[in-house]
């Protein structure tokens, strides 16, 4: 008996399969591509209006990272600081009394780069226009997620471990993919990520939430997630919170 179809017809179910996958494939590969926001990637380094340098003014110059984000510690966010905050500093011109010894005068004689500098012009700008300074947003999560700054910060989880060495970089970039995952293997295991601040060890002296070069040092030896930081959980009674309402609600 003949077939009521020919022998090829039997391919088009194969056909159809492969064009639903390979346009399944183009489909989320350009959604990755074209919608996801840079500022969800690790390496993300946007260009700031003004050329701010953590480098200069956290290891160089020895600032505190809660001099400028002042509120991080009671805040769920992490502030960004005003443009008065900046001008605290960049207003001082005495040498005796005020930070920028070397700023001496306004007309450009002074030795200081402080008066001629572009990006400090730049800052003088918005000052004078009573705006603050447009600053781009280099760590972000998505709308549906929660974090709470103050949180880890008085549990003893410094900047490092999620901005790692940003006292180091001339320009700030994101240093981790703040995923999901990211998130759960230290609530997973707090002990790999929560240093000493309030001196509960063994007496040991607490350490400075903002001190990095320490918080690193003491973050990379190698038992001590498994000593000294499930110590530290322990004795804070940290339990971080693995359901999904922690940080979605």
């Amino acid at each position: 008996m003949k077939p009521l179809f020919p022998k090829w017809t039997n391919l088009i179910p194969h056909a159809f399969l492969a064009g639903f996958l390979g346009l399944a494939f183009l489909l989320i590969s350009g959604t990755w591509y074209y919608a996801t926001p840079k500022f969800w990637e690790v390496g993300y380094m946007p260009e700031q209006p003004v050329d701010y340098s953590h480098q200069i003014h956290a290891s160089k110059l020895g600032m505190d990272c809660m001099y400028c984000h002042n509120y991080v510690g009671e805040s769920r966010t992490a502030n960004v600081p005003s443009t008065s905050t900046c001008m605290n500093c960049h207003t001082v011109v005495d040498d005796k009394t005020g930070y920028l010894n070397l700023a001496l005068s306004q007309d450009g004689s002074s030795p200081s780069p402080h008066w001629s500098n572009p990006e400090l012009a730049k800052l003088r700008e918005y000052w004078a226009k009573g705006e603050a300074v447009p600053w781009k947003r280099v760590n972000k999560l998505p709308d549906y997620v929660q974090f709470n700054h103050a949180a880890h910060i008085n549990s003893g989880v410094s900047c490092y471990s999620c901005h790692a060495r940003i006292d180091t970089m001339p320009h700030v970039y994101q240093a981790e993919s703040l995923s999901m995952a990211f998130c759960l293997d230290c609530h997973r295991d707090p002990g790999q990520g929560m240093v000493d601040v309030h001196g509960v060890i063994d007496g040991d002296s607490p350490v400075r939430i903002t001190d990095l070069a320490r918080v690193q040092k003491l973050l990379t030896q190698p038992d001590y997630a498994t000593t000294i930081g499930d110590r530290l959980a322990q004795r804070l009674r940290s339990a971080p919170p693995q359901h999904c309402a922690a940080c979605h609600y």
